[in-house]
């Protein structure tokens, strides 16, 4: 019965052998079909289902990662499938010996029926798509997108208030330039018709890539610089939902610690999430994760204001839609 109800939205999809690299490239009705595949495998995320026996992921991260990596090579064990994983690629692989990404997603094609890849550089990701030969899902390129994360950020939505259409986001960071999560957030969104409401310090905006691209997509945008903590809470209060993206750069650099200098402006308390409700504005708080106490409250955690730790769990039923999809 599964099978039949699987390969019914595996067909509606109509991603079966195509990258999964830009989220602006996959339609509201797709994204809408997998919600749908994704929920109908979701309760069989422990037990596993037989659908992907004999598949292959490969997993090639050239940046460090944990959630992105491990749930979807969860997905695709849960699914019966295989995986091959390449986690410290510039040391271990030949890419250490200057193998091009090119070469190596040709080579690695031959190997697997799928590849996830996270590379620090877009140009040099978007290039070597060329040379793939199965599918690729792009697990964050450089510092502009992540659309796996805004794909379980939406089905995260989509699970817990039941509606996409019509919510008040925001998206607040100290570095809104390399928000990655946040800016696929917003594309995602922008299929949907929701308000998103970008808060940040002016020095740091969304990068102008993004912004051409909401354009585009005609979307219901707002950009609020420099708040204090005052203004940034009432914004926070006129929210369905708040979206903080955290800071990709690494531990000891010089944007590293000019995001912990301004991220005590967008810092969020629980006393200000109470303070909304008490208004009659709920407001759910949503992170791509790794956080740090500098960010938010994290008396947050043990509230029903929480989501993030939800968008942990619905990324495993999510991620493997997306593989069926992709994959057939």
């Amino acid at each position: 019965m599964i099978d039949q109800a699987v390969s019914a939205l595996v067909q509606r999809a109509q991603l079966e052998g195509k990258h999964f690299i830009l989220i602006s490239e996959v339609t509201r009705d797709q994204l809408e079909v997998l919600f749908e595949l994704a929920s109908v495998v979701e309760p069989y995320v422990r037990s596993g289902l037989e659908l992907m026996n004999g598949r292959i992921l490969a997993s090639l991260f050239f940046e460090p990662s944990t959630r992105t990596r491990l749930s979807t090579e969860a997905a695709m064990l849960r699914l019966g499938g295989s995986v091959i994983s390449e986690a410290t690629p510039l040391i271990s692989s030949a890419a250490a010996k200057e193998e091009s990404l090119d070469d190596m997603l040709k080579v690695v094609s031959k190997y697997a029926d799928v590849i996830v890849l996270r590379h620090f550089d877009a140009d040099i990701a978007m290039k070597a798509l060329a040379y793939a030969e199965v599918p690729v899902i792009s697990a964050g390129f450089g510092s502009l997108t992540h659309p796996t994360q805004a794909l379980l950020d939406l089905y995260t939505l989509w699970r817990v208030l039941g509606r996409i259409e019509g919510l008040r986001v925001v998206i607040a960071s100290a570095d809104l330039l390399r928000a990655r999560t946040g800016h696929s957030l917003a594309l995602a969104l922008a299929k949907f018709g929701s308000k998103i409401i970008y808060a940040g310090p002016r020095e740091l905006p969304p990068p102008s890539e993004v912004m051409d691209d909401l354009a585009r997509a005609d979307a219901d945008v707002e950009l609020v610089y420099d708040s204090t903590r005052i203004q940034f809470e009432d914004l926070v209060a006129s929210a369905d939902a708040l979206y903080l993206p955290g800071c990709r750069v690494p531990k000891g650099s010089e944007e590293r610690e000019l995001f912990h200098r301004i991220a005590p402006n967008y810092y969020i308390s629980l006393e200000a999430l109470q303070r909304a409700k008490q208004r009659g504005r709920h407001v759910y708080v949503m992170h791509c994760l790794p956080r740090f106490p500098g960010e938010m409250d994290l008396a947050i955690d043990g509230t029903d204001h929480e989501l993030y730790f939800k968008q942990v769990a619905y990324g495993i039923p999510i991620r493997m839609a997306l593989l069926l999809a992709l994959v057939g």
